[in-house]
């Protein structure tokens, strides 16, 4: 449709203006009287402070498959345990990977202790066996 001189066509109602509602500032407009910049340099929402305790528990524990068998899922379960604590205090929801980590941690040292004392017992009995001389 081409505007004539006769029609109602302006410019201003038919297309928006880059004021206020998106956020966008007026080309001379500055920040030094009092607009708002725009979304992308505002200051981030806030963050979960046991967010990267939570990764350190996971991949600490996950470091069993690793050859880290004792270590990793000690060092997972006390990280876990701390992400959980800071998450909770700062009153967001439980953390994931933290209670992941934890859990897991726990799972791998009772596995391993398990593993310790089969072994242990499989020696004993060998040993009982050889000076029984059977």
């Amino acid at each position: 449709m081409n505007p004539t001189p006769n029609s109602d066509y302006t410019a201003e109602t038919n297309y928006p203006s880059n004021t206020g509602s998106q956020g966008y500032l007026e080309p001379n407009q500055g920040y030094a009287t009092g607009a708002q910049p725009p979304q992308s340099y505002r200051a981030r929402a806030e963050e979960d402070p046991g967010k990267v305790l939570g990764i350190i528990s996971l991949v600490a524990t996950l470091s069993t498959f690793l050859g880290f068998n004792f270590l990793g899922p000690i060092v997972g379960i006390i990280t876990g345990h701390m992400a959980r604590k800071n998450s909770r205090g700062a009153g967001f929801a439980d953390n994931e990977m933290g209670k992941w980590g934890f859990i897991l941690g726990i799972v791998f040292i009772s596995l391993a202790a398990l593993g310790g004392l089969l072994g242990l017992s499989i020696a004993g009995f060998a040993g009982l066996a050889g000076l029984l001389g059977a």
